[in-house]
């Protein structure tokens, strides 16, 4: 039987859907957004020091840049944010249209371009996509997705993992030096399992994969075997991130999306922020290095 490991709660925030975290080593710190609270929040490596930032728009997902600014993925295009101004600035128009659709889950890949899709909130209908932006133009990669979720990369940057959250099955594509998008399923979840929500990958290639309604975090192997699952006492798990100054620590997203008051009650660390050691090394996130303006 695969081993199974607690988390312990971090920061107990209680976002309505917190989501794609991210630690920078450089600045020792976490990020994530609250999506529905239109925030990104940060805090130190033990849970402390915590900081809010609010916007007008809700934030799907981000990415670090090395100059300190930060590419976002806001519900209907991209920016580039300042935090030591604050300044905004608009890049791309993405998915202004249907209204039902908002960006949500990505990340950069090996190269440094960011990978990001969106969702249909209105029942999680085909109509929204994946796209690739590498600091000149959005390039869509596919489309016909409900959730786009679980975007993350091989170490070696030649497989990208992927998840529409409507379904179950968790698809691995092959993303080498041509940049195709050939898509096979990797793992299909179980009836007792969640559905697969965001993800990170450590060192050695594992996937550890959040189970939205699961109350888990589970580690898949490059063969799509099952390791190490963590567990927690909150039903909706929404994201993970190696980070720590060893990168030997999993941080863990969850949400409170649609909870009834008697949900509340029985998860009231639901959207908090969860940290476990999982015996694995994750990776230094990669940072957002296409061309961009001055």
């Amino acid at each position: 039987m695969a081993e199974t490991t607690p988390a312990q709660l971090l920061v107990d925030c209680r976002n309505t859907l917190a989501e794609g975290i991210q630690w920078h080593a450089a600045q020792e710190r976490l990020y994530w957004t609250d999506i529905l609270g239109r925030a990104l929040w940060s805090c130190d490596e033990e849970g402390g020091d915590v900081q809010k930032r609010s916007f007008d728009k809700r934030i799907g997902s981000f990415a670090f840049m090395q100059d300190g600014r930060v590419l976002v993925a806001f519900e209907d295009g991209l920016a580039y944010f300042k935090p030591a101004s604050g300044e905004l600035s608009w890049i791309a128009d993405v998915e202004p249209e249907p209204a039902t659709t908002r960006l949500n889950d990505g990340r950069c890949d090996r190269s440094g371009r960011f990978v990001f899709g969106g969702v249909d909130e209105n029942g999680l209908r085909p109509l929204s996509a994946v796209y690739r932006f590498d600091g000149v133009e959005v390039e869509k990669l596919f489309e016909k997705v409900g959730c786009a979720n679980s975007i993350a990369f091989s170490p070696n940057g030649e497989r990208m993992y992927f998840a529409d959250t409507a379904g179950k099955t968790i698809e691995v594509i092959d993303y080498g030096a041509a940049c195709e998008t050939v898509r096979h399923p990797f793992v299909t979840l179980t009836a007792e399992e969640g559905r697969p929500d965001g993800s990170c990958v450590d060192r050695d290639g594992g996937l550890w994969n959040a189970q939205f309604g699961g109350a888990c975090i589970q580690q898949f192997h490059p063969d799509g075997s099952r390791g190490t699952r963590v567990l927690l006492p909150v039903s909706q798990v929404t994201c993970a991130c190696f980070g720590g100054t060893s990168l030997n620590r999993l941080y863990i997203t969850t949400a409170r999306e649609n909870f009834s008051p008697e949900q509340a009650a029985a998860e009231p660390t639901a959207g908090g922020i969860f940290v476990a050691d999982v015996g694995a090394v994750g990776l230094p996130e990669q940072f957002f290095v296409g061309r961009h303006p001055r």
